[in-house]
C-alpha cells in the first residue's frame, strides 16, 4: 500500500512541484451558471468564404450576441480538438479547422478574440481541450509536421497508440501528460480565460493495448493493483495534476470535468474516479455530468440520472453543473420534439434539485437552429 501511494504522489508532484492544491474553491462572479458547449466544428472555418480576421470576428460577434439572448453567461471554447489550437501555441499546431491544413499559420489568434468579445459581453470563456486525442483517423500523414506525437509515432513509442481507427496519446504516459498539462500552462499564461475544461475522453478504449506498456512497468515494480483499479488511479493522478497546474498558475481559474452521465459508464469504460472527483478537494471546482437522457430514457431516465448525481458528496466545495442534450431536440424520439416541453422540464427538475449550480447545453448550434427554438424559448428564465 505504501508503495502504490509513492507511485501516485509521484506522478502528481512529477512537472510542477509540490503544489497545496487551495483550501476553497474560488467563488465565481456569477450565481448560477448558464452554458453552452462551442465545439471545433462550431468554431470551424473551413465553410466560411473568407478566412480572415474579420470574418471569424464576425463569426464569433454573432455567436455571442446569441448567447446575451438567451441568457448565457459562459462558453466552453473547444480550442484544442485534436492536439491542434484555436490559439497562438508553441506546443500543438494550428488547427486544421482554421486553414483546411493542420499547422498552416493562422494571422490573427482565435482564442485572443473569443476572449476579448466575450468579456465586453459578460460572458465568461472556459478553454475547453480534449487531453489525449490526437486524430479521428490514423493516417499520420495529415498530421502537422511540427506535430508533438510525431517523433513519437515514428519512434514507435508507447506514448502514442493507435486505437478504434484513430490516434490517441496513451493516458498512462507521464511524457503525454506532461505535454498536455504545459499546454494547459501555456493557454492560462497567455490568455485571459475564465477556466479550463476537459469533458469525458480519457480512455480511448479498454483494449490493453491502449496501457500494456506502463502496466508491465507497474507490475513489474510490485504493483498489485488489477488492471481496471489502477487505471482508475492514474486518470485521477493525471487530474489532480491538472487542477494542481491551473491553479498554481491562477488560483481564480476555474478546473472543470464534465464526464458522462451514466456514473457506472465512468468506471468501466473511461475509468474516471467521479465520485472520488466529488468527494475530495484538489481534482475539480465544476462537475459538469453529461445528463442527455430524457425522462423516458429505457436505461436511465434523466430524474432518475439527475437523483444519482446530485446525491453524491460533494464536500461543500465542488458545483455541480448539469449538461443538457439540445441536440437531441427533432433528432430523438417523441418526447424530444420541439414544442413539447422537455427542456423545460428538465430544468424545473433541476432547480429543485438541492445540488444544482446550473446548467450546460450541447451544444451552440443547436440553440441556434430555429427549427428547435420552440423548445429553449425560455432557458433564460432559468438564471431567475
Amino acid at each position: 500500500m505504501k508503495k502504490l501511494i509513492c507511485i501516485v504522489m509521484s506522478i502528481l508532484f512529477l512537472f510542477s512541484g509540490c503544489v497545496t492544491a487551495p483550501e476553497e474553491t474560488p467563488t465565481p462572479e456569477k450565481s448560477k451558471i448558464s452554458a453552452v458547449w462551442i465545439f471545433y466544428s462550431e468554431l470551424s472555418m473551413l465553410n466560411e468564404k473568407s478566412k480572415s480576421e474579420k470574418s471569424f470576428r464576425l463569426k464569433m460577434e454573432k455567436m455571442l450576441d446569441n448567447c446575451v439572448d438567451w441568457g448565457i453567461n459562459t462558453v466552453f471554447l473547444q480550442v484544442r480538438p485534436c492536439s491542434d489550437s484555436f490559439y497562438k501555441s508553441e506546443i500543438f499546431p494550428w488547427s486544421y479547422y482554421l486553414t483546411g491544413k493542420q499547422g498552416k499559420e493562422v494571422k490573427y489568434d482565435p482564442l485572443e478574440i473569443s476572449v476579448e468579445l466575450a468579456h465586453e459581453r459578460g460572458i465568461s470563456v472556459h478553454a475547453w481541450i480534449n487531453p489525449f486525442r490526437i486524430a479521428f483517423d490514423d493516417d499520420i500523414s495529415l498530421l502537422a509536421d511540427n506535430h508533438p506525437a510525431l517523433e513519437w509515432i515514428n519512434n514507435k513509442t508507447a506514448d502514442v497508440v493507435f486505437v478504434n481507427d484513430g490516434i490517441y496519446f496513451s493516458p498512462a504516459s507521464l511524457s503525454a501528460q506532461k505535454l498536455v498539462l504545459d499546454g494547459v500552462r501555456e493557454i492560462i499564461q497567455n490568455y485571459d480565460v475564465d477556466g479550463i475544461h476537459i469533458d469525458d475522453y480519457f480512455y480511448p478504449s479498454t483494449d490493453k493495448k491502449v496501457d500494456e506498456t506502463y502496466y508491465k512497468q507497474y507490475t513489474d515494480g510490485g504493483g498489485k493493483l488489477p488492471l481496471d483499479e489502477w487505471r482508475l488511479n492514474t486518470v485521477s493522478a493525471f487530474v489532480a495534476q491538472m487542477y494542481t497546474t491551473v491553479k498554481s498558475e491562477n488560483s481564480s481559474c476555474i478546473f472543470s470535468v464534465s464526464p458522462a452521465g451514466n456514473i457506472q459508464n465512468n468506471y468501466e469504460q473511461q475509468f474516471a474516479d467521479v465520485k472520488l472527483w466529488c468527494a475530495q478537494r484538489g481534482y475539480t471546482d465544476w462537475m459538469i455530468p453529461q445528463l442527455y437522457y430524457g425522462f423516458e430514457n429505457d436505461s436511465l431516465p434523466f430524474d432518475k440520472a439527475l437523483k444519482e448525481w446530485s446525491q453524491l458528496n460533494t464536500i461543500g466545495a465542488v458545483k455541480m453543473i448539469y449538461g443538457i442534450a439540445a441536440y437531441k431536440v427533432n433528432d430523438s424520439d417523441d418526447e424530444w420534439q420541439a414544442g413539447e416541453g422537455i427542456i423545460d422540464k428538465q430544468l424545473t427538475l433541476l432547480k429543485s434539485s438541492e445540488n444544482c449550480y446550473g446548467a450546460a447545453y450541447f451544444s451552440y448550434s443547436s440553440l441556434a437552429d430555429k427549427n428547435r427554438s420552440a423548445e429553449f424559448k425560455n432557458i433564460a428564465s432559468f438564471l431567475s
